[in-house]
């Protein structure tokens, strides 16, 4: 052993230690996320995704991350947001799952619909993760002869880098031309930085444990899943209301004109009677009922057109001062300028 640090042997640190830790918790998520996609066929994709994501963070807040990630994988394939996607990586970092996490909490940053505030705690609970990750650097004595696998597959490395691996168990083999040097468990802390270095013949690998490396701290108080937002409801400008009294008044001073003119033909037709024929008096009455139908559909036009200016009033317009209206005088005439 040179420097400072522990070295140990690979094959004594393994054995007393337990072996593929992430299995069993891989199948319990996907039999969780099974379960979860099968609760709410009777629903549309709205509903069903609400369903799962409340059920979801139910099970975060007893604890159960396996059964939360899988509520908001499946909230997640009925209606994506990132919310929900936020929530996903919360439950993947208490797995144990850094690596996933933080693979979900950069497409909550890069998403668009995403705000300031939820940005922000994702980069923070980034941080956090990429702190839980695992190190490990390989030491090769012949780099252009000696291979590496990771879990089965092939890792193309290069000189010094680290590897970043979630914490638990790890498959490790080192291959120098068509003999093995190594095919053993490594058991990884989170925030272990780990040099595993290897010789050309020796079947003895050294594991030197950076001394410096540090768990991470997660804050006082972690980060909880957060509520769906519900959709802001959209205010409109007071012009509306106005644009909507001002229709009102036109329908209601058109109403008084069409009743007072139908009455008008009605005593005319009354005086006149006993001078006109039988075609004459056909004719009268059918203008008037003309005019009766034209003056009832202005009265309910103009009512209408009241209720509607009532509840855009009450419900649907801002009259804070947010929403800007202004009315201005010009040599041609009056403007109306404001947001609809």
């Amino acid at each position: 052993m040179q420097g400072t640090g522990r070295v140990t042997d690979l094959a004594v640190q393994v054995r007393c230690r337990p072996l593929r830790l992430m299995l069993p918790l891989l199948l319990a998520t996907r039999l969780a996320a099974a379960q979860a996609a099968s609760d709410c066929t009777d629903q549309d994709a709205t509903a069903c995704g609400r369903h799962h994501f409340e059920v979801g963070n139910d099970a975060f807040e007893k604890g159960d991350f396996a059964a939360a990630a899988a509520e908001f994988q499946a909230a997640m394939s009925e209606r994506p947001h990132p919310v929900i996607r936020f929530n996903l990586a919360l439950s993947l970092a208490r797995l144990g799952r850094p690596s996933a996490a933080i693979d979900q909490l950069k497409q909550v940053q890069a998403d668009p619909e995403t705000d300031k505030d939820l940005r922000e705690r994702a980069g923070k609970e980034q941080n956090l993760a990429e702190q839980a990750l695992s190190r490990v650097t390989f030491r090769l004595s012949d780099p252009t002869r000696q291979s590496v696998e990771l879990d089965s597959v092939a890792v193309k490395l290069a000189a010094d880098q680290e590897l970043p691996l979630d914490p638990g168990s790890h498959h490790v083999r080192v291959i120098s031309g068509g003999s093995v040097l190594l095919d053993q468990d490594l058991d990884l802390s989170p925030g272990e930085r780990v040099e595993l270095r290897v010789g050309e013949r020796s079947r003895r690998i050294d594991v030197v444990v950076v001394p410096e490396a540090t768990h991470p701290k997660r804050p006082e108080r972690p980060e909880r899943p957060l509520p769906m937002p519900r959709p802001e409801r959209r205010l409109l400008a007071p012009a509306w209301f106005y644009a909507g009294v001002g229709a009102s008044a036109v329908l209601t001073g058109l109403t008084v004109w069409s009743g007072i003119d139908t009455n008008h033909a009605y005593s005319s037709y009354q005086r006149d009677l006993p001078n006109l024929d039988q075609a004459q008096a056909d004719a009268r009455v059918q203008s008037g009922h003309s005019r009766e139908l034209r003056t009832n559909l202005l009265l309910a036009g103009s009512v209408l057109c009241g209720a509607g200016s009532a509840a855009l009033g009450i419900w649907f317009v801002d009259f804070s001062g947010r929403r800007q209206t202004s009315v201005g005088l010009s040599p041609s005439g009056v403007a109306l300028s404001g947001y609809f």
